[in-house]
């Protein structure tokens, strides 16, 4: 597990969010360095090197990555920045 960020979100978000991604997959990535840029701050699960984060992302989804938690409860299947966005309160839903 990898954490990101600074531990300062720039943008006041106040919640846990976990992605779980596959190494080499380019939306995977491409959501990484979108939540970095924005400033929120994450924990990565690689679904491809982690046998338990593969279950947890199984449970999920299993079929997509990347899959971001927020707070364990709201979920987002795929490489969606407005619902990323909708949850962190970043935008109106």
């Amino acid at each position: 597990m990898e954490l990101h960020g600074s531990g300062h979100s720039m943008h006041n978000v106040d919640m846990e969010i976990v992605m779980y991604s596959r190494e080499t997959e380019l939306d995977s990535a491409a959501l990484g360095h979108y939540l970095t840029a924005i400033g929120v701050d994450f924990r990565t699960r690689q679904v491809d090197r982690d046998p338990a984060a593969r279950s947890e992302w199984e449970r999920l989804d299993g079929r997509v990555t990347p899959v971001l938690v927020i707070d364990r409860t709201s979920i987002v299947h795929g490489l969606d920045r407005t619902r990323v966005d909708q949850l962190l309160g970043l935008v109106g839903c």
